[in-house]
């Protein structure tokens, strides 16, 4: 695909995460909308894709959040990366396995932005993070993933892209 309507599907998910997601929250989590559609992608593609997905997609989410600038972006990279290595190993992509990729790719995502904040000096308290950001945004995540995955496969279908 283009980087060109990446970047423009990336800014919009951003936008959408940032303005209209946060208005069904549940405690501080919410859908990772930009998260869902990097891991959609990557699932079912070439790891250079799945790493440009994951750079243009995390920049553009932190710059409408007040986390430091490349907090999303390591965590979907390390998903991304994954992804890819799992990749190797797997014939192909099935429920299962979408549904592990969701659970793990969030903890590793949220575990990273909560690191970062801990760097940089943010005070964090672990517990009530987990209880108030992560557990619901996992919950959003497994929920949101059929949808994200489902428009992620149409436009993959109809630019070509084999199914793994």
């Amino acid at each position: 695909m283009s980087l060109t309507y990446v970047i423009i599907l990336m800014g919009l998910a951003a936008v959408a995460e940032a303005s209209v997601l946060p208005q069904i929250r549940i405690g501080q989590g919410q859908p990772d909308l930009v998260f869902l559609l990097v891991l959609s992608w990557a699932a079912n593609n070439e790891l250079e894709e799945g790493v440009n997905w994951a750079f243009i997609g995390g920049i553009a989410k932190d710059l409408l959040s007040a986390a430091p600038l490349g907090t999303s972006t390591l965590g979907y990279l390390l998903v991304v990366f994954g992804i890819s290595g799992l990749g190797r190993q797997v014939y192909r992509m099935g429920l299962l396995l979408l549904i592990g990729l969701v659970i793990v790719g969030t903890l590793i995502q949220q575990v990273v932005s909560i690191v970062v904040l801990a760097i940089a000096g943010e005070p964090v308290n672990l517990l009530q993070g987990i209880q108030q950001v992560v557990l619901p945004t996992l919950l959003y995540n497994l929920i949101f993933i059929w949808p994200v995955y489902g428009f992620i496969r149409l436009i993959q279908n109809w630019l070509g892209t084999p199914v793994r």
